[in-house]
């Protein structure tokens, strides 16, 4: 590997440590900030250039790549050869476009005047995540981003859309429509009809270009016909406009075909992926691409006809939240065997998951592969014994063992769900995916209940030439079966990551002296530049700040810190809601620049007496579309009266204590949430959040007026106020006051820049006191006022029951509010939806 290259030609700013260790073995992995750097790397970065980094720091061969398109294929493959030579490799045949973007990789210039060569950085194993991550974004995304488009451009204009036939009408049912897929929310076997899957030439349904195999879901079953033992949908179908989250455009694809108006289409899409709905090309006016309550995705044309369409897909850049599982109906006598088999299973697999992957390889190993129509009609002739004759004739097709498998699952208790798609392998002599007759497949899914999401399992024998057996294999080995393809070259999975982090931040915690660590971490400049725009003396500013970090490592029941469960579910929530914003390029000069990024590489130039310093953004004139939605506000009354200086019964410290850190963390989670929402959205406001705080005590008074900056002055604020001695009585109602006052000026200023009501943010008022207030009739009589302004109340009463109809449970504790709060703001979070805002 070639050698550490110095600060100088790596353009390194000097506040960035030149000598950080990062080990590249996974053992090694042992220093905590090495760890979340990996970790950031890992979660921001597209899988196959992770793929070819770690592959070329573990000495791994180069595998075939199955995800790029053309262009982008050849460029990952040419990056990571020039990575293992340690200089710029172009093979012939190489693209000239692919060529001339990696050729200036090789001699980037930094701002000091130096260069670094990307691909001997790359592969230096002492270089930093978090370099490797920068020069990803500024150096290598914009090429691949570039290609991807030329690819899918290219691959457009290879399309020739099939003929249409009469558009304005419905076919004759007499004409031949082999070339239109099936439409029918039903799926039946190839053994019902015969050798389907060798029928000579099928008629193609769906085409995907570039190619991209593997699994298709297409159609979710819940009913198995009795009679006729095919199986259905029972479940009413719900059809909407589908909420626009962010895809990864490296992989994306054109899907193709024809399709029959009047009814909704179901799309076969790769796990994972969704559809980019406003690239839509159909002949047909007023086309829509909506989804149902389960993720597919379908198409719907209401005039009669056959049209064609086109449409670019993409694997989804966050994994969906899954919907757990609605009743199967499907029923049939077991063997006693089958029963006997089971019930070993179930006793020697404890855990769901590995006791499900059992049952399906029991039932793949029994039988063996077949489509013959003369057994179909045994197994048919009695339909109450098909599971039965199954079992006893031993010979089916992908429907009858995965039929079997979902009944076998069921009887254990099992929740589990028939999947009707294609498994696609074929190419046509474009190089592009083919689905057709020969490449239906079915297979099944289970619901695991620990990671809240549904995992493939095929139970299909042996010698079906229409599935990949190491894909299936794998599945059933694994436990992460989501996806089509593996990742064996990472240096660590990102479960064993996150596992690593929280094993080094418990050492670092237990290993003693912690308060010193935090006291030498903490400068004198840091305490300094606090207190002066506090207002207070360094002293109290070490005071907020150990207090600020000793409140952010609070935890749930699951280890987790609170702080940062709500960061995550804000992040989550603002990837989904973002479509896109304008692009920023930096760091740039400033008379390249169009705001300022980074204030220390400019302070430092300055200094430097440079004339044109570095640290400032560009923006893309290309301006993408973001959607802003109403945000959440969230007032706060807390309690400051006498009984608050008593003892927390659970926790042996002063009730005003432990609330003051209650306070401090939920506030201070929230503005690091509002922080989030402001990088995200730029200059527009995406999700704002805005919080307010009141204290009761003698007599209601404001702490912070509705806001959503969090700095020294507004943190010292609070913090002072809650430090305060606790005395007098509880008037809460003088709180809720105050926050009608600031909430029905918020809605009169939103009023005035006539903010669509559909845009209103959600108000959230949390009322925490340890009994109940001075006036009971007076405080609901504001909660009353509050609710009718459109507020939602909730009273959390601390050792004892509130009678107030808004009362959150009973805690007999200070210290379960945390938990108990968490999750009625995360609840709270989950109501911003898109869907609120009506085009």
């Amino acid at each position: 590997m070639p050698s550490k290259i110095p600060a100088e030609q790596r353009g390194l700013e000097e506040n960035e440590a030149v000598t950080t260790p990062n080990l590249a073995l996974a053992n090694e992995l042992a220093d905590l900030n090495v760890a979340k750097e990996y970790l950031e790397w890992k979660e921001s970065v597209p899988t196959e250039v992770r793929q070819a980094v770690e592959g070329v720091l573990k000495n791994s061969p180069e595998k075939t790549s199955k995800h790029s398109l053309p262009l982008v294929g050849q460029f990952f493959h040419q990056f990571r050869q020039s990575m293992v030579e340690g200089q710029l490799v172009a093979e012939p045949g190489i693209d000239k476009r692919v060529a001339n973007l990696l050729k200036p990789l090789a001699n980037v210039k930094t701002r000091t005047g130096g260069v670094i060569d990307v691909f001997k950085t790359m592969a230096d194993p002492k270089i930093s995540w978090t370099l490797r991550k920068k020069l990803y974004d500024l150096q290598i995304r914009p090429a691949l981003d570039w290609l991807a488009e030329k690819d899918l451009e290219e691959a457009q204009e290879k399309i020739t859309l099939p003929a249409e036939e009469e558009p304005a009408k419905e076919k004759e049912k007499s004409e031949d429509d082999s070339d239109l897929p099936d439409q029918s929310d039903e799926a039946r076997s190839s053994m019902e009809s015969g050798t389907e899957k060798g029928e000579g030439e099928p008629k193609i349904k769906f085409t995907v270009a570039p190619f991209f195999g593997g699994y298709y879901r297409q159609k979710i079953m819940d009913t198995l016909n009795p009679r006729t033992c095919r199986w259905g949908i029972k479940e009413e179908k719900v059809l909407e406009t589908p909420e626009l989250s962010p895809l990864d455009n490296l992989c994306a694809r054109i899907i193709f075909g024809k399709v029959r108006g009047g009814q909704p289409l179901a799309l076969p899409m790769p796990y994972n992926w969704g559809a980019y709905s406003n690239s839509l090309e159909c002949s047909a006016s007023g086309a829509k691409v909506l989804r149902d309550q389960n993720g597919l995705w379908h198409l719907l044309i209401e005039e009669p006809g056959v049209f064609t369409y086109r449409l670019k897909i993409a694997p989804c850049q966050t994994v969906e939240e899954a919907r757990s599982s609605t009743e199967m109906n499907i029923a049939g006598n077991l063997p006693g065997e089958a029963v006997d088999a089971l019930d070993k299973i179930k006793k020697d697999n404890p855990a769901e998951m590995k006791r499900a992957r059992e049952i399906v390889k029991a039932v793949r190993a029994q039988l063996k592969y077949s489509n013959n129509p003369d057994v179909w009609k045994k197994y048919t002739a009695n339909p109450s014994k098909f599971f039965e004759k199954v079992w006893q004739l031993k010979e089916a097709d992908c429907f009858v063992s995965n039929t079997l498998a979902v009944r076998l699952l069921q009887e254990a208790g099992i929740p589990c769900r028939f999947i009707a798609g294609h498994f696609v392998k074929e190419k046509d002599n474009q190089d592009r995916a083919i689905m057709h007759s020969g490449s239906r497949h079915a297979w099944l899914e289970v619901w695991d209940t620990i990671g809240q999401h549904w995992l493939r399992l095929d139970a299909t024998p042996k010698g079906d030439p229409t599935v990949d057996e190491d894909t299936q294999e794998q599945d059933l080995k694994e436990p992460g079966g989501e996806g089509d393809f593996g990742e064996d070259d990472e240096i660590m999975s990102e479960e064993d990551l996150q596992k690593k982090i929280k094993e080094l931040k418990k050492e670092q915690a237990g290993s003693g002296g912690g308060k010193k660590t935090r006291e030498r971490n903490m400068s004198d400049l840091e305490k300094e530049r606090f207190a002066t725009e506090a207002g207070c003396t360094p002293e109290q500013a070490a005071e907020f700040l150990r207090a600020l970090e000793r409140v952010r490592e609070i935890k749930d029941k699951e280890g987790r810190p609170i702080s940062d469960l709500l960061k995550d579910e804000w992040r989550k929530i603002v990837i989904t809601r973002k479509i896109e914003s304008m692009d920023y390029r930096g760091p740039v000069r400033m008379d390249e620049g169009d705001r300022l990024e980074d204030p220390v590489s400019a302070y430092i130039d300055i200094r430097g007496q440079e004339f044109n310093p570095t640290g400032f953004e560009r923006v893309d004139k290309q301006t993408r579309e973001e959607y802003d939605f109403g945000g959440i506000n969230i007032y706060f009354s807390f309690d400051l009266s006498g009984s608050m200086s008593e003892t927390d019964a659970a926790t042996g410290r002063k009730k005003s204590d432990v609330q003051r850190d209650v306070a401090l963390l939920f506030i201070d989670g929230l503005m690091q949430c509002a922080y989030i929402s402001r990088q995200a959205g730029s200059e527009s406001e995406l999700l704002p959040i805005k919080i307010m705080a009141t204290l009761a005590s003698s007599r209601g008074q404001k702490v912070l007026s509705l806001t959503d900056r969090w700095g020294p002055a507004e943190q010292w604020k609070l913090y002072s106020a809650l430090i305060k001695m606790a005395s007098g009585g509880t008037p809460t109602h003088e709180t809720l006051d105050i926050i009608e006052s600031d909430m029905t000026a918020e809605q009169e200023s939103l009023h005035k820049k006539r903010v669509p009501r559909e845009k209103l943010p959600i108000h959230y008022v949390v009322e925490i006191s340890d009994g109940s207030p001075d006036d009971f009739r007076e405080t609901e009589a504001c909660h009353t006022k509050l609710k009718n302004k459109g507020a939602a109340v909730r009273s959390y009463c601390i050792g004892g029951a509130s009678a107030s109809a808004d009362a959150a449970p009973p805690l007999a504790s200070f210290s379960e509010l945390p938990a108990i709060l968490t999750e009625d703001i995360i609840e709270k979070f989950k109501k911003l939806n898109p869907r609120r805002i009506k085009k």
